[in-house]
């Protein structure tokens, strides 16, 4: 099967907008992206609802994941439990790695940089989504093989998750692929990898 992320720039004029109406702007693109995931994907979107936890119900036997930041949205549909996340790389506190990944996960990269602290860090957190975890469980999740290109594995609980990784306007996005084809669609452009 292969998935197809897809990733929205938000447009400029809409990047400037705050407060509640922001949220509600972001909302929309991130549910625009999903539909596009879901024409590619060959499904007809249903009613996305989520649980009293904020889990995102699956619909008709598929899975859907959202993830937004003020300058990017993502989404992603499959048949298989699934979680998508987003971030924009900038600076972080030196104690917010520590807090990220054990000294063990980080011998795993060359160096801790920030593209490795957020290739990691939202690794994670798609590994947390696809489960219906939270954040608060980000030191039990782990990554257990050495940085590939746009790869990493990691593992949470008695399970073991494939990671795919794309760089996008100053932001890393995962997906958690399941090794499972992907084909990232960013914008009007479509990506193999």
């Amino acid at each position: 099967m292969t998935l197809y992320p897809v990733v929205l720039p938000i447009i400029q004029s809409e990047s400037s907008i705050v407060g509640g109406e922001k949220s509600k702007v972001l909302r929309r693109a991130a549910r625009k992206a999903l539909q596009l995931s879901a024409e590619k994907s060959g499904v007809v979107l249903g009613e996305i609802k989520k649980d009293k936890n904020g889990v995102p119900c699956p619909f008709r036997g598929n899975y859907w994941s959202l993830s937004h930041k003020p300058k990017c949205v993502a989404a992603v549909i499959g048949r298989e439990e699934i979680g998508i996340d987003i971030e924009e790389i900038k600076p972080r506190p030196e104690s917010l790695f520590d807090y990220l990944a054990t000294e063990e996960e980080w011998k795993l990269s060359k160096e801790k940089t920030l593209d490795t602290f957020f290739r990691y860090w939202t690794a994670k957190e798609a590994t947390l989504k696809s489960m219906g975890a939270g954040i608060g469980k980000l030191k039990k999740c782990r990554v257990i093989s050495p940085l590939i290109k746009n790869q990493l594995t990691l593992e949470y609980g008695d399970g073991i998750f494939s990671i795919e990784q794309m760089h996008f306007q100053g932001h890393m996005v995962s997906v958690v692929n399941n090794n499972n084809a992907v084909e990232w669609i960013v914008g009007n452009n479509q990506i193999k990898e």
